[in-house]
């Protein structure tokens, strides 16, 4: 007997669940658990270890190991294995190919349709990713479905939902966080309106976060910790197991007690409920935020859902619950089973496609049964299904305004297999009986051949540094493939950069204004904005760019920025009517001028100069603009200091002026956001400040005031596997937090301006075009940011990139960055005044 079959492969874990005799059951994929890391392990045979085995050897031998690749899902960039190069749909149909075997051996043969899950918020790109790893993975067919219908798939066979309800899912994983709105149809449920979330946070940060807390509490600073060494290794990997275990105990209990053994320290560090929801309620905070929005962006009060289902083992984390019923007022049910919901609910949704049904929630095999999926091999006997367990079943949600469990699974004694998640489902009287996935037949497709990659020098790459076993005749060979590849992309790109650009000169079409789809890049727009523009600052000779731009009291404009081969550049505008001339400014090797504002009765600039070793932030002054003096030296901005370069700078109150850098004292590979204060432009000194600090890069690129007399910044951190748009905001400068509210559409934020009439405007690009479209945000009264179109006025030039805002009267600001004017399409600093 045949069955469908969901499988869920998370970002941490990977779960399976069966349809047979109108029961539903999770599959015991590990050995103590029903679902198994998503963990892979490169042996030296070149298969791969999976699951808990994975994760095991990975302690001695990380560079071996691979995990929370599902982030990384549609990302470009190879992620190292061994000193091999895979891609994240690779690693993925790894998984899915040893859960299959891993299934059919405990089954003893083959299900006949397997539904995948995925996020609700994946276009079709990352969706043909997902369907390639299936390719890789042997299946000839598979049915699609996003994890929210599936979640909620397995809540209405729980829980009676009368048609036309909505439900709020919150989806809260190990490495990512969804919300999506769904609705119960009379035969299944669907997706109402659209999902969103947060590729750049799940459970795993907390892990992280709580990780360094343990280790600060111990007095030990785990980020010195010398993790070459195979025994400080292990004894790490020992405890982030423990601070994981601490984590979730601490979901029941109020405080919890974390032993820490490593060479030279033993001692206990005792964790309080309170202290680890202090470490993350701004990061739960934004979520429940981004929940809201999407709620409210599908047209519905969060008060009016039927309730909200959590799902996700960091959803268990009580703080969940408290802020989601005091920020938005809502009923919340918490699923028993977090890590097997979407599994569930994904082999519910399969068995419409196989089974008559009738009230009673038997079925009728199909008159013709489907071909298997792929080959059988290595098949036994066909195994009896688990014996349904009338206590395992889950309690109904929702009982009333209070917050209740879902039920529970009881322990499983020490040493034995976890029992199965067994649910008998009756598809009629639940209202299940449509076909949700979508099904989809795959093309044979030969795997991908991973290679050999030297990692980059280059900073800011997303490849971790490995090293290799593969043989030198090998490595050579696969470079050479490699090399010949990148050449043909090179050459391919190269023909379609010039095709484009000459359709867009016979067309007359601006490259910003190219035809995009709204789909590709996020909410309509709700308007355009112009773009009049002067000649392009054609001084001094070759490509310049501008990076900023400012004015004083007398209406003189001062802009900033940097040549193509990084020299600092600045140029002024009298009375802000003439056109820009170049001004004087001395300098230390190479540099960037990136930010400059009013300071007293002179200019203060920021940026970086010096080369190589000798890099060094900078700080520019100049009375009028048209001189420029690099201050020497002093405090943190020294070539040997750990910031080593200045972004942005705003005058704050009482005339004391704030900069914005990346310091690396605290995180030597990424480096964090930092601020440094002054009173004459010339003396720093370093603001201890919160809410800057996190995995990966934290950058900011511009500051402006806020309504209320704070501050705004924009920037990126890092999301997922690239860096992702960021806005912070602060009081006072020293405490700031992560905005939920984020332009949609993965934006590149780069200028921002608070305008005359108090409009927060935000400019920048959207999508990966090249050049990407230009586009500008505003900020209405709920916080919902609204697309402005940007189009280049004629006869003006052409915008690549916006950088700078000034605002001027009314509706209008000046805007500075790259521009393209002419036939020949000439690039160069360039200046437009915009009006909306």
């Amino acid at each position: 007997m045949t069955y469908p079959l969901g499988v869920d492969i998370g970002t941490t874990y990977t779960a399976a669940a069966l349809w047979r005799d109108g029961r539903v059951q999770t599959v015991p994929l590990g050995n103590r658990a029903n679902a198994v890391p998503s963990v892979l392990f490169l042996r030296d045979d070149g298969t791969f270890l999976v699951g808990e085995a994975a994760a095991r050897r990975g302690i001695t031998d990380p560079d071996k190991m691979a995990r929370e690749f599902k982030r990384r899902m549609g990302d470009d960039v190879p992620i190292l294995v061994g000193g091999r190069g895979y891609t994240a749909h690779q690693l993925t149909g790894e998984v899915l190919k040893w859960s299959l075997a891993r299934v059919a051996e405990l089954q003893g043969g083959q299900p006949n349709h397997v539904v995948l899950t995925h996020p609700a918020a994946w276009g079709d790109y990352r969706k043909n990713l997902l369907v390639q790893a299936a390719t890789q993975a042997g299946l000839r067919e598979i049915g699609l479905l996003p994890e929210p219908v599936a979640a909620a798939t397995w809540y209405a066979a729980q829980e009676r939902i009368e048609a036309g309800s909505l439900i709020g899912i919150y989806d809260f994983g190990g490495g990512t966080f969804d919300a999506s709105v769904v609705r119960k149809t009379a035969t299944g449920v669907e997706i109402y309106g659209e999902a969103g979330g947060d590729d750049s946070i799940g459970g795993i940060d907390f892990d992280h976060a709580l990780f360094r807390h343990v280790g600060t509490a111990a007095g030990v600073d785990v980020t010195q910790l010398d993790f070459t060494d195979p025994v400080m290794s292990s004894a790490m990997a020992q405890l982030f197991s423990s601070v994981v275990e601490a984590k979730e105990a601490l979901s029941a209990d109020v405080e919890v007690v974390v032993p820490v053994v490593l060479p030279g320290v033993s001692r206990q560090v005792l964790i309080t409920r309170a202290e680890f929801e202090d470490l993350i309620k701004e990061r739960v905070l934004g979520t429940v935020g981004v929940f809201g929005q999407v709620v409210r962006r599908a047209g519905v009060d969060p008060a009016k859902l039927h309730g909200v289902l959590l799902v996700g083992g960091s959803s268990r984390i009580p703080l969940v619950r408290q802020l989601l019923s005091a920020e938005l007022g809502i009923r919340v049910a918490v699923d028993a089973h977090p890590k097997y919901t979407v599994s569930l609910g994904a082999a519910i949704a399969a068995a419409p496609r196989f089974v008559g049904t009738r009230s009673s929630g038997g079925f009728t095999p199909p008159a013709r049964p489907p071909h298997p999926l792929y080959n059988p091999t290595g098949s036994r006997p066909m195994a009896p299904p688990s014996a349904y367990q009338p206590g395992q079943r889950s309690q109904p949600a929702f009982p009333g305004p209070g917050q209740r469990s879902m039920g529970s699974i009881p322990p499983q004694p020490p040493g034995q297999p976890a029992p199965a998640v067994v649910e008998k489902v009756d598809l009629a009287r639940s209202g299940l009986t449509g076909v949700t996935d979508i099904r989809t037949v795959l093309k044979s497709m030969q795997p991908l051949e991973p290679v050999t990659i030297t990692p980059p020098p280059r900073s800011g790459e997303q490849i971790a540094s490995v090293r290799t076993g593969d043989s030198a005749g090998k490595r050579r060979g696969r470079l050479i493939a490699l090399a010949v590849v990148l050449v043909i992309v090179a050459v391919v790109a190269g023909l379609i950069f010039y095709v484009t650009n000459q359709s867009s000169q016979n067309t007359g079409q601006q490259p910003n204004q190219q035809n995009t789809s709204e789909a590709a890049i996020g909410t309509p727009a709700v308007g355009r904005i112009t773009l009049t523009g002067r000649p392009l600052v054609i001084a001094p000779d070759g490509t310049d760019e501008m990076t900023a731009v400012t004015g004083r009291p007398n209406g003189d404009l001062v802009a900033v920025g940097f040549s193509q081969n990084r020299q600092p550049r600045a140029w002024l505008s009298k009375g802000g009517k003439d056109d820009f001339v170049q001004a004087k400014v001395s300098e230390d090797g190479q540099g960037l001028m990136l930010d400059v504002v009013p300071a007293g009765s002179g200019l203060v600039a920021v940026g970086w100069t010096g080369t190589g070793q000798k890099k060094r932030p900078a700080v520019w002054t100049s009375t009028d603009g048209l001189d420029w003096s690099l201050l020497p030296q002093q405090g943190d901005f020294t070539a040997t200091s750990t910031v080593k370069e200045l972004n942005a700078v705003i005058l704050g109150p009482e005339n004391r002026l704030l900069a914005f850098g990346r310091d690396f004292r605290d995180d030597r590979n990424d480096g964090d956001a930092a601020v440094y204060t002054s009173v004459d432009g010339a003396t720093w000194n370093h603001v201890n400040t919160t809410g800057l600090s996190g995995t990966g890069p934290q950058y900011i690129e511009k500051v402006t005031k806020s309504a209320g007399g704070g501050y705004v910044a924009v920037g990126s951190v890092l999301q997922g596997a690239k860096n992702g748009p960021a806005i912070w905001t602060s009081k006072d400068g020293v405490r700031w937090e992560l905005s939920p509210y984020i332009p949609e559409g993965a934006p590149n934020l780069k200028g921002v301006a608070r305008l005359s009439d108090g409009t927060l405007l935000v400019c920048g690009s959207i999508g990966s075009g090249q050049p990407p479209p230009l586009s500008c945000w505003t900020q209405a009264a709920d916080q919902k940011w609204e697309r402005w179109n940007i189009a280049s006025a004629p006869g003006s030039p052409r915008g690549v990139f916006l950088n700078g805002l000034f605002p001027l009267p009314g509706k209008q600001f000046v805007v500075v960055g790259l521009g393209q004017a002419g036939e020949r399409n000439t690039t160069d600093a360039a200046t437009w005044t915009a009006t909306f």
